[in-house]
């Protein structure tokens, strides 16, 4: 088991404020003409983002999860089923 320190926990956290994570709970139409483009261009961005990011092993370290498995897509994903 990794070493979770105080300063890891912290890292952790500014990871879960991180402005991208808000990309992930959006509005998307489900009936616009780019709603699966912009589903692809929303993950891959996000995936970019959180692997170039500092705190992202610190992240890793608390929550054992990369964090965009912690932080589904959940509004678009329930458009998309419901």
């Amino acid at each position: 088991m990794p070493l979770i320190t105080d300063k890891v926990k912290e890292n952790a956290e500014k990871c879960k404020r991180c402005a991208f994570l808000k990309m992930r709970n959006m509005d998307i139409d489900k009936n616009s003409v780019l709603y699966d483009e912009a589903l692809v261009t929303i993950e891959g961005i996000y995936r970019a983002t959180c692997t170039m990011c500092p705190f992202a092993p610190d992240f890793e370290k608390v929550y054992g999860m990369k964090t965009y498995e912690y932080f589904p897509m959940r509004k678009a994903l329930m458009k998309e089923n419901g």
